[in-house]
């Protein structure tokens, strides 16, 4: 993959497409990112981001923010990395994209659960929550059930199960079992 996407770049190098270097960049940080080579990865995706600003790409910039919480995290940079997904988050918002801020959310909850501020991960995860049950994303829903129903075993916040069954219309005792299996 990064040997595919780098001849990409170098052919849209040699053409003089910079815009498109961006989308190639950040298609370069995730495959680093997903060889756990972080440093490598927010290089990439800081090009990317470099190059979305410099063209007025505000809509393109949020997926990039969000990556580059995903590595500010995975470095244990949390300011970092809440910024980073606060960025992409306001973005989404602001063009609208309510289905992008899902995942947006779950990661901010997962980084508010790692600083033990349970509160914050609570509402973020109920937010993902929201979002994947309106958009009806069976992926999405199944991530996050997952997530909350260990979120409850460690929490064992009554709360929790209170909000996820008016989100679906079902009993406490319904998700309760649910999230007890």
């Amino acid at each position: 993959a990064r040997r595919n996407y780098q001849q990409a770049l170098d052919i849209k190098i040699e053409y003089g497409d910079r815009h498109s270097y961006a989308s190639t960049y950040h298609q370069l940080g995730k495959v680093a990112e997903e060889l756990q080579e972080y440093e490598q990865a927010r290089r990439n995706y800081q090009q990317a981001l470099d190059i979305y600003i410099e063209y007025g790409d505000r809509y393109s910039c949020a997926s990039t923010y969000h990556q580059l919480g995903i590595v500010a995290q995975e470095l244990r940079e949390f300011e970092e990395a809440r910024r980073n997904y606060q960025q992409a988050l306001d973005i989404f918002i602001e063009f609208g994209d309510r289905y992008a801020c899902a995942s947006t959310y779950f990661h901010l909850g997962k980084l508010a659960e790692e600083l033990g501020e349970l509160e914050s991960a609570k509402a973020n995860y109920l937010q993902a929550l929201q979002i994947t049950a309106e958009f009806n994303d069976e992926h999405g829903l199944g991530i996050s059930l997952r997530n909350l129903a260990r979120f409850y075993q460690v929490t064992k916040d009554e709360s929790l199960l209170a909000a996820v069954s008016e989100i679906f219309g079902v009993s406490v005792e319904e998700v309760r079992q649910l999230f007890e299996k």
